[in-house]
């Protein structure tokens, strides 16, 4: 059992992520939300998460094979499980299609290379052409490469060898990340990567906001993250042209202070695995299946049963993708060792 909360954390962000993409890609009649704009707050705990988290870990390890290897390892293979799932199950279902002609076609080879390389593609030939949200197989997938990329920045600011200039740097890239679009420094809607460069912005702002509470060693008080979410909320009511400049001040310390306490209900949340990432990578196309084999199921019922599989999915890719390569992973640091031993639990798994 973990002495913190970021698991539990990372499953709420999981959960809060495929709600939101349901709420959106649901029929407009069917949703009482439609496709309004509700904010993104389940992927901005991912990167808060991950910025906290990452720059102790090269701290305490700053060897950059072993660091860019245990990413990859995190990211890819399970990335590579859930597009199979995707494409092979997923997109075989709900193709109208011949199986033979939609795997044959040059669409689906295309939309499992680009994905692999973070490269976001979105269609399979003919996949949920009928959907509300039509065509869309798996809208989660963007966010990857600008998550991945940030992963990377970690090494080139951790080489710095003064902690006050590393904090500075991180705080000067979310300033920059905040202000650059409401200046036009940029042009904020170019296409990088297959992304807006807007969009990657917005959540590299928050990565940078964990980095830099944590090479600040912000103190983590649970009394001023309330009064910081208080104030916060009063933002959102009274002046709420306001609430995304506040955002990147009080969420960030929020979810790291509730992270950091071992909350006795929330530490035990990894006790069976982490099925966070599988949650994230097939939710999304699971709501999309739901949705085309029964377009007219309420919304609470289509919401539970893609909630369901995707965490028993979750939980499937962390016991046999993630687990056997953290094993493999952790005996291979082990000199002398003939035989795969499971790691003892550590107090946080970086992302």
């Amino acid at each position: 059992m973990s002495p913190n909360s970021f698991t539990a954390l990372r499953l709420i962000a999981a959960v809060a992520v495929l709600v939101r993409h349901s709420l959106i890609i649901l029929d407009d009649e069917i949703s009482p939300f439609g496709a309004l704009d509700i904010p993104a707050l389940g992927l901005w705990v991912f990167f808060v998460v991950s910025g906290f988290l990452l720059p102790g870990a090269w701290e305490r390890r700053p060897q950059l094979v072993r660091y860019v290897s245990a990413r990859v390892l995190r990211v890819f293979p399970g990335l590579f499980v859930s597009l199979l799932v995707t494409v092979v199950i997923i997109g075989a279902i709900a193709t109208p299609l011949g199986v033979r002609a939609y795997l044959s076609d040059p669409q689906t080879l295309n939309h499992l290379t680009k994905n692999l390389v973070l490269l976001p593609d979105y269609t399979l030939p003919g996949v949920f052409s009928d959907n509300p949200y039509a065509n869309a197989v798996n809208g989660a997938l963007w966010s990857l490469g600008p998550l991945f990329a940030m992963y990377l920045l970690v090494p080139v600011i951790g080489w710095i060898p003064w902690r006050r200039v590393r904090a500075s740097v991180w705080t000067g890239l979310l300033v920059w990340c905040v202000v650059a679009p409401l200046v036009d420094a940029i042009p904020t809607r170019d296409i990088v990567w297959g992304n807006f460069v807007d969009d990657i912005l917005r959540v590299a702002a928050f990565f940078c906001a964990g980095a830099a509470l944590r090479e600040w060693r912000v103190p983590l008080r649970l009394d001023a993250a309330i009064i910081a979410a208080s104030v916060l909320a009063i933002v959102m009511v009274l002046e709420p042209e306001l609430t995304w400049f506040f955002a990147h001040l009080v969420v960030p310390y929020v979810l790291v202070t509730v992270g950091s306490q071992p909350i006795p209900v929330l530490r035990s949340a990894g006790r069976f695995g982490d099925p966070s990432f599988g949650m994230f990578l097939i939710g999304f196309p699971v709501q999309q299946l739901v949705i085309h084999l029964n377009p007219q199921l309420d919304w609470v019922p289509s919401i539970l049963t893609t909630l369901v599989l995707s965490v028993a999915y979750g939980y499937l890719l962390w016991w046999f993708v993630d687990q056997p390569l953290a094993r493999m992973r952790v005996s291979s640091r082990r000199p002398g060792t003939n035989r795969l031993e499971a790691p003892r639990p550590a107090a946080v798994r970086a992302p």
